[in-house]
């Protein structure tokens, strides 16, 4: 049998009275998925149970008999708080609904048959791929806002002879590398600036500024066209002209099409 692929191993714990059934479901992991799960710890009652969980980091799979030695096992919930999935064991099947408000996602009736298990099994890792993913999901466009609060450098610090001059980020048509990085407003005046391309580009707005290549950073207003070098590559033109060919690879001639699209 074939489980869904996991990344991570599984951490789990098993709330169960009966050492016959606890040995069952350890067994049934070690049969199929032993190379995914890890027991944690077994419990066999409440009182145990809400100290362990207190005290814990929650796993990331539970195993829960319905009666414990000291009560049903619902009294847990009512201490402490458990927020990974359960699945209940059991031999009644009058408490199916009351588990399922908490956080179960099977309900298994004693004796348990390895196919039943096995399906549980199945189930846990496909929500767990599912939340994974909305997970996944979540951080990026938390990312993508994050980088629209974002405050880019709105000037520049440049040093004409002995004079310091703020040069706003709108009057720059590019960055460039000759022995040191010079700056090129669109008024045709270099700058010389302490600093790499790679810093400066971290502080600039990706829309407005293309890294076109390892020597120049060009804001997208100072291209005045773009031809085909190679297939797949182009050749930008920029103005004020400066005196290098840029080509860009393929790579970036993709990126740069889809920017001024």
């Amino acid at each position: 049998m074939e489980l869904i692929e996991s990344e991570f191993m599984v951490k789990v714990v098993v709330v169960e009275d009966e050492s016959v059934s606890s040995d069952y479901i350890i067994n049934l992991l070690d049969k199929y998925c032993s190379d995914r799960f890890t027991v944690e710890k077994e419990l066999d009652n409440i009182v145990d149970a809400v100290k362990w969980f207190t005290d814990n980091d929650c796993p990331d799979l539970i195993f829960m008999d319905i009666h414990l030695s000291d009560g049903l096992c619902f009294e847990i919930f009512n201490r402490v708080e458990i927020s990974c999935p359960i699945i209940f064991t059991t031999a009644f099947d009058e408490y199916a609904i009351k588990a399922f408000k908490t956080n179960g996602i099977d309900y298994l009736l004693k004796p348990i048959t390895e196919k039943d298990f096995y399906q549980a099994i199945i189930k846990f890792f496909k929500i767990r791929r599912d939340t994974d993913s909305q997970l996944k999901e979540n951080e990026k466009i938390n990312a993508l806002e994050l980088d629209k609060l974002k405050v880019y450098k709105e000037r520049f610090l440049v040093k004409l002879g002995n004079k310091y001059t703020p040069l706003k980020t709108d009057d720059i048509a590019y960055f460039y590398k000759d022995d040191i990085v010079f700056v090129k407003s669109f008024d045709g005046n270099n700058y010389p600036i302490s600093n790499s391309l790679s810093n400066i580009e971290k502080t600039l707005d990706s829309n407005i500024f293309f890294r076109a290549n390892r020597k120049i950073l060009v804001n997208i207003n100072a291209i005045e066209y773009l031809s085909q070098y190679k297939p797949g590559q182009l050749v930008i033109r920029v103005k004020p002209k400066f005196e290098d060919v840029i080509i860009l690879s393929q790579e970036k001639s993709s990126q740069l099409k889809f920017l001024l699209a």
